[in-house]
């Protein structure tokens, strides 16, 4: 398996905890697993491409310069600053909130697999 298969599939696993956090109530945190499941989708692209970054900023950059005509980069911006939230200054988005995250996720998450299909 290759390292950006290996990060899709990492991505896949993040968003079935974070359905599963939701599940059960832990909105904030189902909201930061939904990003990391952004994030590892977004490496998996610039790995595509032979981009390797080394924050999170970075990945954000790159994806943006990469694929901006490919795929809907704000969504790994905005799910970022929603994680931010959750992680940094405890903040309890409602379940409405969170399904819409988790929706941008999974969203994100299949166009990025498309894309590292496409390039295979």
């Amino acid at each position: 398996m290759t390292e950006a298969r290996r990060r899709l599939q990492s991505a896949r696993d993040r968003l079935a905890a974070a359905e599963t956090l939701l599940d059960t109530g832990h909105h904030p945190d189902a909201v930061s697993r939904a990003y990391y499941g952004v994030y590892e989708a977004a490496r998996a692209l610039l790995l595509v491409k032979d981009v390797e970054t080394s924050t999170h900023a970075g990945v954000g950059n790159r994806l943006g310069f990469h694929y901006r005509d490919d795929i809907d980069t704000r969504s790994f911006s905005r799910l970022r600053s929603e994680r931010e939230g959750c992680d940094y200054e405890l903040s309890e988005p409602s379940e409405e909130r969170t399904r819409t995250c988790l929706q941008q996720a999974r969203s994100f998450v299949e166009q990025a697999e498309a894309l590292v299909n496409e390039a295979s």
